[in-house]
């Protein structure tokens, strides 16, 4: 049915994929697998039109087509179900389901029956605990999945592709996906399954492409293929069966800055509970969307937490807003630039000397030569390449800019420096040089939880790592444990021994 060959896509000098090539029957559904970076997003973005290929053919139904945007992939039948959803919270769920396809009625008014015929439908058939005039706002992530597949199928695909879809979803929610999408492959629709749980997997899924490095290294039967074999070709590395040896960490006699006891996030962050020492790097890991983000982030203020408690050198902090966070000697650098750090259109300067002008400098007198001094100052600390501290933020590369999100905390005091994926999107050398001003801060004794995509990043910085899988830890890494074979294991929610 659909035949993809030597499928290539580049950004810049990074090859995303490089010979990725999926055959999928009708009727079947196949999974696709990779660890992070593998090209997944990259090949199911090209197939929806999102990306254009630099390279390969794509073959539908024997004859070869080319995908140039996602109204000629939706022409030729593919339809994908996105996990961050391409819903509008504002409309109902009916419209949603409907949007940019909408049934026309007498003079080519939309026909609200029609609309309203199909989402009861689908609210029967994937069980959708809401009404067809639901807001998309007011209902929870779950049902929002269902949404996502219900618009999908409605333009009657004949490939439909589920992109990390069940992440948000209750294991109650995700049956009912299941046994529709059983029920569809029947009737002879063909689906493309990405997700790395592996117990989803080997529940839905007949077969399997494995991707590593933009490659396809395997295609396997699952009904014939262990859990061990699928980590090992998605990782090139053989399960070992670590000794689980105690390894003295250099950091563990420092003084304690911040205990964490049963953090909760509505159902993101499930009952967190860590200790961080001064001058200590502790790996934050997990697949996308399993909690790290929204844990960092109620740390900061930025999103609330309902239960847990954080005390910072033995005193009870409450912690609402980012203010409090600041307050309380708590940084937070994210790696996505563009919504959450730099300030695009203002200058160097002022991007540099935001934290410092929010917390310090209210209703002060601000000396221009002052100021322009200490961004001058923090521009040499960071090697910045700019021509000046007046220049808009957004003409510096991405390296240069995130450096800006660096030193604006450089002449605070941290106790914890909180990190979200930071050098997201930036290049080695930039990398090298943001990572090595995050060791000298811990050098004067700051604490950093260092969240990353990249997990041999995490295995270079860090002196531990937490892994998060659902919301919660599943898997302290130390010592001898603190392997890329472990850590990929621990992220899959795959226990020792090879059993999900």
């Amino acid at each position: 049915m659909l035949h993809i060959i030597d499928l290539e896509k580049n950004f810049g000098a990074v090859k995303a994929l490089s010979s990725a090539s999926l055959k999928i029957e009708r009727g079947e559904i196949r999974a696709l697998l990779g660890a992070n970076g593998s090209g997944k997003s990259t090949l199911v973005k090209v197939l929806s039109g999102l990306n254009k290929k630099d390279g390969g053919e794509i073959w539908l139904n024997g004859k070869e087509i080319e995908i140039h945007s996602p109204v000629s992939s939706k022409k030729y039948g593919i339809a994908m179900a996105y996990q961050d959803m391409s819903l509008i919270p504002e409309l109902t769920l009916e419209e949603n389901l409907v949007l940019g396809n909408e049934p026309k009625g007498r003079f080519a008014a939309v026909s609200r029956g029609s609309m309203r015929e199909y989402a009861q439908k689908m609210i029967g058939e994937l069980g959708i605990q809401a009404e067809p005039d639901t807001r998309v706002k007011d209902m929870d992530l779950s049902s929002q999945g269902l949404v996502e597949v219900a618009k999908a199928m409605y333009t009657k695909p004949i490939l439909l592709i589920l992109d990390e879809i069940t992440a948000s979803m209750h294991r109650d929610q995700v049956e009912l996906l299941f046994a529709f999408l059983k029920r569809e492959r029947e009737k002879g629709l063909s689906i493309l399954f990405v997700s790395h749980r592996f117990e989803e997997v080997y529940e839905l899924c007949q077969s399997a492409t494995i991707l590593r490095g933009g490659v396809s290294v395997q295609d396997v039967r699952l009904d014939k293929t262990s859990v061990d074999k699928l980590v090992y070709y998605m990782t090139g590395e053989e399960v070992k069966t670590e000794q689980g040896g105690t390894q003295d960490e250099e950091h563990d006699d420092s003084r304690v800055l911040m205990e964490i006891e049963d953090l909760t996030v509505e159902d993101q962050v499930k009952q967190i509970s860590m200790t961080v020492r001064a001058g200590e790097i502790i790996g934050i890991a997990g697949l996308q969307g399993q909690g790290q983000s929204e844990f960092l982030r109620a740390l900061y203020g930025a999103c609330h937490y309902q239960e847990g408690r954080i005390r910072i050198e033995n005193a009870d902090v409450k912690i609402r807003t980012p203010k409090d966070a600041v307050k309380a000697g708590i940084g937070f650098i994210s790696g996505d630039r563009e919504k959450e750090q730099i300030m695009s259109i203002r200058s160097v300067g002022e991007n540099l000397l935001i934290v410092e002008r929010a917390v310090n400098w209210i209703g002060a007198f601000c000396s221009p030569k002052g100021e322009r001094k200490k961004a001058e100052d923090l521009i040499g600390r960071l090697d910045v390449v700019t021509a000046g501290t007046d220049v808009p933020a957004d003409s510096l590369s991405g390296g240069n800019q995130q450096k800006l999100a660096v030193g604006r905390w450089l002449n605070r005091e941290l106790k914890i420096l909180l990190l979200d994926d930071p050098t997201k999107g930036v290049d080695v050398k930039a990398r090298s040089e943001i990572n090595r001003l995050f060791r000298n801060m811990t050098d004067r004794g700051t604490a950093i939880l260092y969240s990353s995509s990249d997990n041999d990043e995490l295995l270079e910085i860090a002196e531990k790592i937490y892994v998060f899988y659902e919301g919660r830890i599943v898997k302290v890494l130390s010592g001898k444990e603190r392997n890329k074979e472990a850590l990929s294991r621990a992220m899959l929610g795959v226990a020792e021994g090879g059993r999900i």
